[in-house]
């Protein structure tokens, strides 16, 4: 891309990507409209992107109408955790060196 935007200091000093490594390449890749080539970068990004947009949707519609419209997914005392859980287990499923493991890798 540009030598203007930082580089990931984890992926600088290890060699090994973090989970966030790719979401610009992602999301640039998304702007133009090409999900497949953002799946590559960033799966795990392209993959939550559609619930922070029911969660935005829930939040608008909650403030035009005056009404609690709550997903209570968010809400579970467990929801923190297994989102931690799962960007965890990306985290090191992304960096195994295998024939399955190689397509999460940014």
């Amino acid at each position: 891309m540009y030598d203007f935007f930082p580089e990931c200091p984890f992926h600088k000093y290890t060699g090994l990507d973090c989970p966030g490594c790719g979401s610009q390449r992602a999301v640039h890749a998304l702007l133009h409209g090409n999900i497949l080539l953002a799946l590559n970068y960033n799966s795990l990004l392209v993959i939550s992107i559609p619930f922070l947009f029911i969660h935005l949707i829930t939040k608008i519609i909650s403030y035009l109408t005056q009404k609690d419209f709550i997903w209570k997914i968010w809400y579970n005392p467990i929801t923190p955790k297994v989102i931690f859980v799962i960007v965890i287990v990306f985290w090191i499923s992304r960096n195994i060196p295998c024939t399955p493991f190689d397509y999460l890798a940014a």
